[in-house]
């Protein structure tokens, strides 16, 4: 069995070895283990020295570590003294534990197995699911209705197109619309990580049509196909939807307290609240983003200072392209 596994394959098959050798206290040979979970001797003796042995929690002592022993072409694992006490969750605790779960569902992270199902025999629900059912009840409904949040969507195809490449560390080409430039283009993108901010998921990854780090929302990827080409900037990921450089330019605005949202969703570099207004200073990555912004604000933003690259007239001349598409 030389084939190697995915990460997202040996993850599956690791969290179902651990507990089926815990529970036989005597140790089980390798090669069963091997034969019974379909798992490459090499990975698995890999996973199991290099990963579970330092699976664990704060402070990370002995007894809070998963013990694992390979010997004599054998493997024993014994839970933490941690993992023996039952676990007690605060509703604070459960209700992040269940809007971390729904994220990843809404991922499509679920089994895989529904095509293998025999025709007319009904699906069953992932075990990620049926956890969080659980949880999510003994919560009460309350803490239900509180992390009844939805997401902004990752299309199924998509995703599936992005995962593919990430695992096998190849780029893709992208059919990408921008909302700031309002447009349509073309991209080769080398992919680093799919993340979720802010209610939203991105792909963040190497450009090279900007020739630079870039960050995609998925529900804006038209297009996605996998090409042949390795990936050579694999560390270009970022972590948030919007980070700033030094050559975007700045805009500093006034506004009214019931536009304070404006702080709160979007990244600013600066707040002055002077009880009436508040001052905000902002970096920019394109114009008609900032255009799209103030006619959505309307007469609750001023704008007191512009970089001189945005040029003058920002929502005043939107305001007239939008009134000429009508006219």
């Amino acid at each position: 069995m030389s084939a190697r596994l995915n990460a997202r394959d040996r993850l599956a098959r690791l969290l179902s070895v651990i507990p089926w050798v815990a529970d036989q206290p005597d140790g089980v040979p390798i090669d069963d283990i091997v034969a019974r979970f379909a798992y490459p001797r090499t990975q698995l003796l890999e996973d199991l020295q290099e990963i579970v042995f330092f699976v664990g929690v704060h402070p990370f002592t002995p007894d809070s570590l998963i013990e694992v022993d390979v010997s004599d072409d054998q493997v024993s694992i014994r839970y933490a003294d941690w993992f023996s006490r039952p676990l007690r969750l605060s509703p604070e605790d459960g209700a992040r534990l269940l809007t971390a779960g729904r994220s990843v569902l809404a991922m499509g992270d679920t089994d895989d197995d529904s095509d293998s199902a025999d025709e007319g025999e009904t699906e069953a629900p992932s075990p990620l699911l049926r956890a969080l059912t659980k949880l999510g009840t003994a919560l009460g409904e309350g803490a239900e209705q509180a992390v009844d949040v939805r997401l902004g969507t990752a299309p199924a195809d998509t995703l599936g197109v992005l995962r593919d490449a990430l695992e096998r560390g190849v780029q893709v080409e992208l059919a990408y619309y921008s909302y700031g430039r309002d447009e349509l283009s073309e991209r080769r993108v080398e992919p680093a990580k799919v993340f979720s901010d802010q209610g939203n998921w991105y792909l963040s990854g190497w450009c090279h049509r900007a020739e630079g780090e870039r960050v995609f929302r998925l529900d804006r990827i038209r297009t996605a196909a996998v090409t042949d080409i390795p990936v050579e900037h694999s560390d270009a990921g970022v972590d948030g939807a919007f980070t700033p450089s030094n050559d975007d330019p700045r805009v500093t605005l006034q506004l009214t307290p019931t536009a304070r949202w404006v702080v709160e969703q979007y990244p600013v570099e600066s707040v002055d609240d002077d009880g009436e207004h508040l001052i905000v200073t902002m970096a920019v990555s394109a114009r008609g983003w900032l255009e799209r912004l103030l006619l959505r604000l309307g007469p609750e933003a001023t704008v007191l200072k512009a970089d001189p690259l945005l040029g003058t007239g920002l929502a005043s001349s939107a305001a007239n392209r939008i009134l000429a598409r009508y006219t």
